[in-house]
């Protein structure tokens, strides 16, 4: 399922804490089980980032999917 999501909050959560953790994408796609275009697509926009993609990705990361609930309080 492909969907354009302007200024997502979760795909803003998630670069954030890419940015914090200092991990490439191309290494939390391959954790997530994501091709890297995928992950992209999901972070741009093009992919609906759905319940299940969000606690694969704040694993991948070694985080807590609450975590990135809180980076998109922040950035509102």
């Amino acid at each position: 399922m492909i969907a354009k999501q302007e200024r997502d909050p979760i795909a803003i959560g998630i670069k954030k804490k890419i940015i914090e953790t200092g991990l490439m994408q191309k290494s939390i796609a391959s954790r997530a089980g994501f091709t890297q275009q995928q992950f992209s697509d999901m972070l741009n926009g093009r992919r609906v980032i759905r319940a299940i993609d969000i606690f694969r990705i704040s694993t991948a990361m070694g985080i807590e999917v609450a975590d990135l609930y809180e980076e998109c309080k922040h950035s509102e």
